[in-house]
């Protein structure tokens, strides 16, 4: 069993709202003695420090890890890659590294680059979040009965990846284990290619016919509402699948079409139900 302090002090590098979640929740299951936050904007660490979400607040980076035993990488998936770097010759020995990026193969493999033996890194990726972004939205129960990918490799040391692994569990998540090249293809189809797909519905309807819109458009793109520069970064760091699930997306779209060229009401009826059915597989594992 673990103490119940796992951490003496917490640096984490994006105070968002994952970040300030993770914060929050390692705050009321009482984990950390101290926690610290990093934001490129003051205004961000402003309110973090009001609303009681961390204990300090840093613009520097280097400033805020020193005698840190835990870090959480928290920004964007480019930003991490920088941080990575930029911390990687800075850490105490011993401490503790994981992140939350949405992208997992080039995260874990610059960190195993990068990081020296002495820094125990293990890739972390809760599937838990929302179309708002911000410290603001920041929540103690955002993991709650979430799913938290891990993606330890052959090269991590298995005491910090079982720590990692009681860390999300005890924050209330489901965790599983997964390879980072497997989680990206996954991530790509299930949750890439659904918010690029929300973003290019949402783009592509006149904004004459908006009033119109109802519950159905709003819950179908309510996720067209998330960061732009968050899904960019996404996009771009998990290209090669991202290319692979539109491609499908378009094959789909494109069989549809030509069965409603054709009149085809047999074929139209049978993508619709596969797709129905796949729909209701996933409700039952909900």
């Amino acid at each position: 069993m673990f103490r119940r302090h796992l951490f003496r002090k917490v640096a984490i590098l994006g105070t968002g709202l994952l970040g300030g979640s993770v914060a929050l929740a390692l705050k009321e299951k009482g984990l950390a003695e101290r926690i610290v936050g990093t934001s490129r904007h003051e205004s961000s660490l402003r309110l973090a420090l009001e609303k009681n979400v961390i204990d300090e607040a840093s613009t520097d980076v280097g400033k805020a890890i020193q005698g840190a035993d835990f870090v959480v990488l928290a920004s964007p998936v480019q930003v991490i890659l920088e941080h990575i770097e930029e911390i990687s010759k800075h850490l105490r020995r011993g401490c503790l590294v994981t992140d939350v990026g949405s992208t997992k193969a080039v995260v874990v493999e610059a960190a195993e680059r990068l990081f020296p033996p002495h820094v125990l890194f293990v890739g972390s990726h809760p599937l838990a979040g929302s179309d708002k972004s911000g410290v603001a939205h920041a929540s103690a129960g955002l993991f709650n009965g979430a799913l938290c990918l891990m993606t330890p490799t052959d090269k991590t040391n298995k005491v910090a990846r079982d720590k990692v692994k009681h860390l999300w569990t005890t924050l209330g998540a489901e965790v599983k284990f997964i390879e980072p090249a497997k989680h990206d293809e996954a991530l790509a189809f299930v949750s890439h290619l659904p918010h690029i797909v929300a973003f290019g519905l949402m783009r592509s309807i006149p904004d004459e016919f908006l009033p119109y819109g109802a519950s159905g458009l709003r819950d179908t793109t309510r996720v067209a509402g998330s960061s732009p520069k968050m899904w960019s970064d996404i996009c771009l760091s998990n290209y090669r699948h991202v290319l692979k699930a539109i491609d499908e997306s378009v094959k789909s779209l494109s069989d549809i079409r030509k069965a409603v060229v054709d009149r085809d009401e047999e074929s139209l009826m049978n993508y619709l139900t596969q797709a129905k059915a796949k729909r209701e597989a996933l409700e039952k594992k909900a």
